[in-house]
This record gives structure tokens, C-alpha cells and sequence, in this order.
């Protein structure tokens, strides 16, 4: 009965299973799929990432030329703390283990241009993006998934205000 209604779907609808489990396969080996372990190690090189972002937020901070584009930035900088310390707690929650402080590794110029800093921070948003989406498919409670989740919603939320403030630089 099922293979009889499955057979009937994929006609009516143009459904070909084949180029269906192609795309299936493809979007496995895009890298999207990672083991637990393997997203235990991106929230380890994440906390550093959102400590290095808090730091060159800092330095972004002193380029922006109004107080409303300060306070912008300033609350994106806190919220990046805010995440460095969720993930922190999601890595001992899964090892056992608190990181070390030290896990930071600076590799950050800021010394660029105010709107070419903007573009930098914008971009570096849309691939934590990406890589909270990898961490999150791995997450076994909900309690750890929904933490990931307003992470990544943070992150969208941070795109869309350095967006903004892109458009508003000279």
C-alpha cells in the first residue's frame, strides 16, 4: 500500500527519488553533517572567535562616528560576551573540562577603514552563522539546542544592524 501511494506521489509530482538522494548525498558531503565531536571542537574554537570578535569590536567602537552607531556596536560587543560564556558552558557541559581563558588566538587588523571594518565584522557573522547551524544539528538536548539557537539568531540579528550601519557610512 505504502509503495503503491510513494509510486503515485513521486508521478503526479515529478518526483524522481534518484535525483533526490543525489542532492541528499551531496548536502551530507558539503560538510554540513558533523559528529558530536567534531562540534564539541567548533564551540572550543568558537569561544576564542567570540572573544576576538568582543576585541575588535572594541576597536570599531573608537572608529564609529555617531553615539547611536557606538551604542550599536557596543551592544553587539556584549552580546558576543554574552556568547563566549553560553559556549563556555556548553563545552563543560559535554567534556567535563572549563577552558582555559587563553583560548584566543589573535589574528584580527582593525586598522582598516571604519565601513571596511563594518564589511569584515558583517562577514564574519554570516560564517558564525553557518557554523552555529553545523553545531546545533549535533546538539542532544533541547536545552543545548535552544542555546545555539539564540546564538545564531544573535548572529543573524548582528548581519542584519552591520548592514545598517554600512549603508549609513560615508
Amino acid at each position: 500500500m505504502y509503495s503503491d501511494y510513494h509510486n503515485m506521489y513521486n508521478n503526479y509530482y515529478g518526483v524522481n527519488e534518484l535525483n533526490y538522494r543525489n542532492s541528499e548525498l551531496q548536502f551530507m558531503d558539503s560538510g554540513e553533517i558533523i559528529t558530536l565531536n567534531q562540534a564539541i571542537g567548533l564551540i572550543r574554537q568558537s569561544v576564542g572567535d567570540e572573544k576576538e570578535d568582543e576585541m575588535f569590536y572594541d576597536n570599531v567602537i573608537k572608529q564609529a562616528p555617531t553615539e547611536k552607531e557606538k551604542e550599536i556596536i557596543r551592544n553587539i560587543r556584549d552580546d558576543e560576551r554574552k556568547h563566549n560564556q553560553i559556549l563556555r558552558e556548553l563545552y563543560y557541559e559535554f567534556t567535563g573540562q572549563m577552558l582555559p581563558t587563553d583560548t584566543l588566538n589573535i589574528k584580527s587588523n582593525s586598522n582598516m577603514e571604519y565601513k571596511a571594518n563594518l564589511e569584515k565584522a558583517l562577514f564574519g557573522e554570516l560564517e558564525a552563522v553557518k557554523k552555529y547551524r553545523k553545531i546545533m544539528a549535533q546538539m542532544p538536548s533541547g536545552d543545548s539546542y535552544t542555546l545555539l539557537m539564540s546564538i545564531m539568531t544573535d548572529e543573524l540579528r548582528h548581519a542584519s544592524k552591520y548592514i545598517f550601519l554600512i549603508q549609513s557610512a560615508k
